[in-house]
C-alpha cells in the first residue's frame, strides 16, 4: 500500500510538473504560442496512447483487449490531433471544412464503444467484435458524410459546416460515451481487473467530455484556437496515462448484486442490435441526400444482422452437442466402477429394476449371480492392497470374458464381490455360466495361498426366478446373496442355487440344496 501511494504521488506531482510547464511555455512565447502548444499536446497524447499499450502488454489475458482497444482509441486521437496541428498552420476561419482529422476524432470513438460492449466475463477478439466494428466504423463514416456531405480523399466539394454544430456533435458523441462507461461500470463485472479498467475508463471518458466541452466552449466564444485553455485538452490523456503506469494491486472479487447482473447481461446482449438498428437508422435518414451511403449502409445492416443470427445458431447448436456429449460422457462415467472398468451397483440397481420388469412382462426366466473372491483379506494382508486392486482388475476381466451374450451384465457389487445379471436364462444355463467364470478366473493362476490351494478362487450364489408372483428384485437379490453365503459356509470354492419361492410378502422362503 506504502509503494501505491508512493506511485500515486510520483503520478501526480509529474501531471502537475507537466501541466505547469506547459502553461509557462505558453505565457513566455505568447507570439509563437500555438507552435508551443501543439508540441506539449503531441507528446501528451502519444504518451498515453504509448503507457495504454504498455499496461496492455503487461496485464493479464482477461483484460489485455480492453487496454488495447483504450490504446486504440487514443491512438487514433493522437493521429486526428497531428493531422489538426498540420491543418491550422493553413485555416484561420472558424467554417470548419471536411478534414481528415475530424473522421479520426470520430473514429477514436470506435474502440471505445467496442471495449464497453464487450462481454465482461471474457473479453476476447473473435469474430463478433469484428463485426461489431463494422457496423460502428460504417456509423462513423455516416455520420462525417452526414455534417461535411463529403468524405477524405474523395474529390467532391467540402460543405462549410459551423463550429457551434461541430461543437454539438462531439459533446453528443462525449456523453454517450461517458454515459455508457458509467453503465458499464455500474453492471459491476466480477473479475477485479475489468472493474478497474472501467473506473479509469469512466474517469478518463468524464474528464474529456468536461475538458472538451469547456475547451470547444472557450475558443469558439474567444474566437481564438491557441491559449492557456489548451492545457484542458491534455489532462485527461494525462489522467489516463497516470493510471495506467501505476501498479496493479490485487483486489478480492465482490459478489455480483443483482441490478448489476442484470444491466451487465444488458449491455453484453443488447450493444450489437443497437448498432445494427443505429446503422440502418442512419442509412435511412441519409437516403435522399446521400444514396450510395444510404444504401452501402442499410445493405451492411442486413448482412451483418443475418451473420450474426446464422453464427449464434451454429454455436447454439455445438454447445448443445457438445452439451449432449459431455452428459453421455458423464453418466457412462456414473455408471462405471473407476476401478475395475465394470458395471457399478447403481448401473447394477438400474438394470435390475429393468430386467425385473421387462421379464415380468414377458414371463421370461432372470438369473443373478452373486460372486465373492475367497479370502481376499487374506490376499491383501498377504501381498498388499496394490496387488489386491490388480487382482480385482484381472478377476473382473475374467468374469466379463464368461459372459457371452451382449444382453448380459456383469457389476462390482462392493469390495471383492461382483453380480452378474443374466436375462432369459434359467438354472441350468445359470449354473453354465458359473462354472465358466471358476474357470476362468482359475486360468489367471493369480497367487492367494490359503486352506483352499495357492491361487485365488471364487464362489457364486445362483437364484433364477420363473414366476413373478409375489416376487420383487430386491428378493431376487435376497435369495442370490444368500446362496454365496451358503456357499462360503461349506467350504468355498463353489456354486450354491438359492431358492426363488416367494412368500406373500416378497421374501425368500428357504434355500435348496449344495450343488
Amino acid at each position: 500500500m506504502r509503494n501505491r501511494s508512493f506511485y500515486v504521488a510520483r503520478s501526480v506531482g509529474i501531471v502537475a510538473g507537466y501541466l505547469l510547464l506547459f502553461a509557462l511555455c505558453l505565457f513566455l512565447t505568447r507570439p509563437y504560442k500555438m507552435a508551443v502548444s501543439y508540441p506539449f499536446q503531441l507528446v501528451a497524447v502519444w504518451f498515453a496512447a504509448l503507457a495504454c499499450f504498455w499496461r496492455a502488454i503487461r496485464c493479464s489475458s482477461r483484460v489485455r483487449v480492453l487496454w488495447s482497444l483504450l490504446s486504440a482509441a487514443v491512438f487514433l486521437w493522437a493521429v486526428g490531433l497531428s493531422l489538426s496541428a498540420w491543418e491550422d498552420l493553413t485555416r484561420n476561419s472558424m467554417q470548419i471544412d471536411a478534414g481528415a482529422s475530424d473522421l479520426f476524432y470520430l473514429l477514436y470513438g470506435v474502440p471505445i464503444l467496442l471495449a464497453i460492449s464487450l462481454p465482461t466475463d471474457r473479453p476476447e477478439i473473435g469474430l463478433f467484435p469484428w463485426i461489431d466494428g463494422v457496423q460502428v466504423v460504417m456509423t462513423t463514416c455516416l455520420v462525417y458524410v452526414t455534417l461535411f456531405s463529403t468524405f477524405p480523399f474523395m474529390h467532391h466539394a467540402p460543405k462549410p459546416i459551423s463550429a457551434s454544430l461541430l461543437q454539438a456533435t462531439y459533446n453528443i458523441e462525449n456523453f454517450a460515451f461517458a454515459g455508457f462507461a458509467t453503465l458499464r461500470l455500474l453492471g459491476r463485472p466480477n473479475a477485479p481487473e475489468a472493474r478497474r479498467f472501467y473506473q479509469i475508463l469512466a474517469a478518463f471518458l468524464w474528464a474529456y467530455t468536461l475538458c472538451a466541452g469547456l475547451y470547444n466552449h472557450v475558443t469558439i466564444t474567444l474566437q481564438e484556437q491557441t491559449g492557456m485553455y489548451d492545457l484542458l485538452v491534455i489532462f485527461p490523456f494525462l489522467l489516463v496515462a497516470g493510471c495506467a503506469l501505476l501498479p496493479q494491486t490485487q483486489q478480492p472479487a465482490e459478489a455480483k448484486a443483482p441490478m448489476g447482473s442484470l444491466l451487465t447481461s444488458f449491455i453484453d446482449n443488447a450493444s450489437p442490435i443497437l448498432y445494427t438498428y443505429t446503422l440502418l437508422a442512419f442509412g435511412i435518414a441519409v437516403t435522399r441526400t446521400h444514396f450510395g451511403w444510404a444504401v452501402s449502409a442499410i445493405v451492411i445492416a442486413l448482412f451483418v444482422y443475418g451473420a450474426r443470427s446464422i453464427l449464434l445458431q451454429n454455436r447454439l447448436i455445438r454447445s448443445q452437442y457438445e452439451l449432449r456429449q459431455a452428459r453421455d460422457q458423464l453418466e457412462v462415467i456414473s455408471l462405471r466402477d473407476s476401478l475395475t472398468g465394470v458395471a457399478n451397483r447403481r448401473c447394477f440397481d438400474q438394470i435390475l429394476a429393468a430386467e425385473w420388469a421387462r421379464a415380468m412382462r414377458l414371463q421370461s426366466s432372470l438369473s443373478l449371480l452373486m460372486i465373492d473372491i475367497d479370502y481376499f483379506k487374506n490376499l491383501n494382508d498377504q501381498y498388499g492392497h496394490r496387488y489386491g486392486d490388480e487382482c480385482l482388475i484381472k478377476v473382473a476381466a475374467a468374469l466379463q470374458s464368461a459372459l457371452t451374450r451382449s444382453g448380459d451384465l456383469l457389476a462390482r457389487y462392493g469390495g471383492e464381490e461382483f453380480a452378474a445379471i443374466l436375462m432369459d436364462t434359467d438354472r441350468q444355463g445359470a449354473e453354465v455360466v458359473a462354472a465358466r467364470m471358476q474357470s476362468e478366473v482359475g486360468a489367471l493362476m493369480l497367487n492367494n495361498k490359503t486352506s483352499l490351494g495357492d491361487i485365488i478362487t471364487i464362489s457364486v450364489g445362483i437364484a433364477t426366478c420363473i414366476t413373478f408372483e409375489g416376487g420383487s428384485a430386491a428378493a431376487l437379490v435376497q435369495a442370490s446373496d444368500r446362496a454365496l453365503y451358503q456357499a462360503k459356509e461349506h467350504g468355498r470354492n463353489r456354486i450354491q442355487f438359492g431358492s426363488t419361492e416367494f412368500g406373500s410378502n416378497g421374501d425368500v422362503a428357504a434355500a435348496a440344496s449344495i450343488e
